[in-house]
């Protein structure tokens, strides 16, 4: 009996010494937050306090309000997945929408692997192919309009990551930390690129995954025409004057582009 015991309790011994661990962590650290926060402004730079009080402020925004939003989107999602299958007819709706509600946090494959569950279920309990069907175009359908309309109109710039940096950074942590990484792959990134906002020496981070224009307006302005392509100016202006009239668009931009062209031309750096 006790060897029965052993053996199944085992297994599960290794991921609850790991919650109780984090557990620990997380209330010592929400206990001694200030003196916490007070130590990492040392070692940032106590020097400029105004500096480093605007990155953790910045940070902590941008993660607030990506951890907020994340919760409500899969909290929705998780609801109108419960409620489908419950209308649908599938067992245990409400338990495979809490399910599809914490996966989802998962980026990517979190709603794909919750659909697993239902969909096995749906090939067991029914003898045609209905149940599956209606499963499979409930899952088909509602990821893609949550994770590609919804919450792209909802988080907006929040998260101050261009939409490549996101996948890039999905990428990157997943290699190097695994399933884990991918679950903290956004908040990292999001402290990297807030780090490069306010530190001018890793202002790289800022550029190469930032949501910001790398390039000022009569840059953009400019450049197109030194690669012979003024199809993207045109295109460029055409979005700039749906907002402005073109007298701007000529003071803004237009102009401040051809004066770099001037001093390009005065260095003698234009061909002909």
């Amino acid at each position: 009996a006790l060897e029965s015991i052993a053996s199944l309790i085992s297994p599960l011994l290794r991921p609850l010494m790991t919650t109780g661990i984090v557990i620990v962590f997380a209330i010592f650290t929400l206990l001694q937050r200030e003196d916490l926060r007070n130590r990492l402004i040392k070692l940032a730079g106590s020097h400029d306090l105004q500096k480093t009080t605007a990155a953790l402020d910045d940070a902590a925004r941008r993660l607030s309000r990506l951890f907020l939003t994340q919760l409500a989107l899969n909290s929705g999602f998780g609801f109108v997945v419960g409620a489908g299958l419950l209308v649908i007819g599938i067992p245990s709706a409400v338990l495979w929408g809490i399910l599809a509600g914490i996966l989802r946090f998962v980026p990517y494959i979190g709603a794909f692997i919750a659909a697993v569950f239902p969909l096995t279920l749906a090939i067991a309990v029914d003898p045609g192919w209905s149940l599956l069907l209606w499963t499979a175009a409930l899952f088909s359908i509602l990821e893609p309009l949550t994770g590609q309309m919804i919450e792209p109109l909802i988080q907006g710039r929040s998260t101050g990551l261009s939409p490549l940096a996101v996948v890039l950074s999905a990428t990157f942590w997943t290699a190097l930390w695994g399933p884990i990484g991918l679950v903290l792959a956004t908040p990292l990134t999001i402290c990297l690129v807030v780090l490069g906002r306010h530190v001018e020496n890793l202002k790289f981070l800022d550029v190469m995954f930032g949501d910001q224009p790398a390039l000022s307006p009569p840059e953009i302005f400019y450049q197109p025409m030194l690669a012979g392509d003024p199809a993207e100016a045109l295109d460029n202006a055409d979005e700039f004057l749906k907002g402005k009239p073109l007298s701007s668009y000529y003071d803004e931009v237009a102009l401040k582009g051809l004066k770099l062209a001037q001093v390009d031309l005065n260095r003698e750096a234009l061909d002909a």
